[in-house]
């Protein structure tokens, strides 16, 4: 299931050109690339849309990147969950989502947790990051379904589908779960013998 479309009021998508400077504001680049550099990129990419696609998740990984930083150091500060709390709600604020946005981008944040964690447990990273795996794809699947609203919406003949995938990556990550004492003190003590 994807995303919904953004209401035709959203306003326009920022140019890979706005991004770059946000980038550069951030201090990923030394500079704002030229127009003539970003059109380059664009003809080897796909197009200036699949170039502003890329440069956005760059910037929100800068921006995760600063975010963890500054929140360090908040806590550091003393600061407790309640200003931690009123920081990350900011995440929601700057994406502009509201009532079902809101499921919206959870749903996109958590497919950028699933598919490094999905790539980690392909590449045998370990039975806690095997546990992790399933519990992000049944909480993408689960997010998917909340962005469901209207029963006349065509999504929502996918719904037992994503519910019946949702259960099974949940019953596995629970098998992966009922494992990790075992398998993690075979890790760290050797294996276990009677």
């Amino acid at each position: 299931m994807t995303i919904p479309p953004q209401p035709s009021s959203a306003s326009p998508a920022p140019t890979a050109s706005e991004i770059s400077a946000a980038l550069s504001a951030l201090g990923v680049y030394a500079s704002v690339p030229s127009e003539a550099e970003l059109a380059q990129q664009a003809a080897a990419v796909g197009g200036e849309q699949v170039l502003a696609a890329i440069l956005a998740n760059a910037l929100y990984g800068a921006s995760i990147g600063t975010g963890m930083v500054t929140e360090g150091r908040m806590l550091e500060s003393g600061a407790g969950g309640r200003e931690l709390g009123l920081a990350r709600e900011q995440v929601l604020k700057a994406s502009g989502a509201d009532d079902v946005g809101v499921m919206g981008v959870l749903h996109w944040q958590a497919g950028q947790v699933r598919q490094p964690l999905k790539r980690m447990n392909e590449g045998g990273a370990g039975p806690i990051v095997e546990a992790a795996a399933h519990a992000s794809n049944a909480l993408l699947d689960l997010l998917a379904c909340t962005t469901v609203t209207a029963v006349d919406d065509v999504r929502a003949a996918e719904i037992p589908e994503q519910l019946v995938r949702a259960r099974q990556a949940l019953e596995a990550g629970i098998s992966a779960i009922d494992a990790l004492p075992d398998a993690v003190a075979e890790m760290f003590l050797g294996p276990v013998t009677d």
